[in-house]
């Protein structure tokens, strides 16, 4: 028998790995975070934590803050409203040891999750989350934080790029007595972590990593003070917060708390936070994530308002190249206070949220020309 049948579909077989591997490469920062497109973070799931809790096993973690534990319905559930990527927010301080030694059980739980996404090609943001506090008392805890993203490089790093490494999240590093922040300390943790993934193998060397701004807050973040880390690959993306006014979207106790949003002044500040972004970093081939996008849902914020908000937030990010954002979810009424989509259920607690998204996902966004018509510039 001619070994024609054999050798001609094993030659197209590795021509298509080949043409997968270059167009990895081709792919600038900015392009995949356009493709990223509008996300959904699974929040207080595998990121929760309240300190002093004693855990004994991976199942107590996962469900503490009330979510149930995920598993591949409610990842394909999610992709159904539109969402093309998950931000998967990850608590390590409860399965690591005092060097950063990850428990093999869960590490083993995270990357089954990850599989579940990734399988259903939703770009995949994973992070390191609460622990940020402990990296905040300074530069002492980086042995253990290097060490743990080492541990995480090397059991993903036959990940295909919709995974994405997140350094960590509201970074916030402050100068003792002085009330000030510490920008080369969070660029030494930075650069640590840009460093330790790309010594990594395989798709480590090319995956986009995204760097958190300080305290993932966009006015200490667009600042000269703010350093980017060197990238030999080059595929680096800033990461936020968008909170903004606290006033309208937390319960800040700091703050007058406001009911609504949608006056000019709101318009005009959230597209000169737009343009600040743009300007800043976009500009420059750096793309900004947006990693938590929300307004409490569980007080007097009026639902009108909120879904104003949304809508804008995330048009704006799907019209502005390079910049897209991620929804907050809490999940749960009993446990948090940004609750949108019920994943027990399936159920949006809003329906008119709910298809905010869906036309968004479809292209059906306000634009910022209709922003300034009424921010009235």
């Amino acid at each position: 028998m001619s070994p024609l049948p054999i050798i001609l579909p094993t030659i197209f077989i590795i021509s298509l790995i080949l043409d997968y591997l270059v167009n990895i490469k081709k792919k600038t920062s900015i392009q995949i975070v356009n493709e990223m497109h509008i996300g959904y973070n699974l929040g207080h799931s595998f990121d929760s934590y309240i300190k002093s809790t004693i855990i004994n096993n991976s199942d107590d973690a996962i469900t503490l803050l009330g979510n149930p534990i995920p598993n591949k319905c409610l990842i394909a559930n999610i992709k159904k409203y539109g969402f093309k990527t998950i931000r998967f927010p990850i608590t390590w301080i409860y399965f690591i040891d005092q060097f950063g030694n990850i428990n093999p059980e869960w590490i083993s739980r995270v990357k089954e999750v990850v599989k579940w996404i990734i399988e259903k090609n939703i770009y995949c943001i994973l992070n390191i989350y609460a622990d940020t506090k402990e990296w905040a008392i300074g530069i002492e805890s980086k042995d253990k934080y290097i060490n743990l993203w080492k541990q995480i490089a090397e059991e993903f790093k036959d990940f295909n790029e919709y995974l994405i490494f997140e350094s960590m999240n509201e970074p916030t590093f402050l100068i003792p007595f002085l009330l000030n922040y510490n920008y080369d300390i969070l660029l030494n943790f930075t650069q640590s972590f840009v460093d330790t993934v790309r010594n990594s193998e395989k798709f480590n060397k090319k995956r986009l990593l995204i760097i958190s701004g300080m305290n993932s807050n966009i006015d200490l973040t667009c600042t000269s003070k703010y350093k980017i880390p060197t990238d030999p690959a080059n595929k680096l993306a800033i990461s936020i917060n968008y909170y903004i006014p606290l006033e309208f979207t937390t319960n800040e106790i700091f703050y007058n708390d406001e009911e609504k949003w949608g006056t000019q002044n709101n318009y005009k500040e959230l597209l000169q936070n737009f343009v600040k972004l743009k300007n800043f970093y976009v500009d420059k081939g750096i793309p900004v994530v947006i990693g938590e996008v929300g307004v409490v849902t569980e007080n007097s914020k009026e639902l009108s308002s909120i879904r104003e908000y949304l809508y804008s937030v995330f048009s704006l990010s799907i019209e502005y190249e390079g910049i897209m954002a991620c929804l907050w979810d809490t999940s749960n009424k009993n446990y948090g206070d940004m609750n949108y989509y019920n994943r027990l259920t399936d159920e949006w607690y809003d329906d008119k949220i709910k298809n905010i998204f869906i036309k968004i996902s479809k292209g059906n966004i306000v634009r910022s020309s209709d922003f300034y018509i009424y921010s009235n510039f």
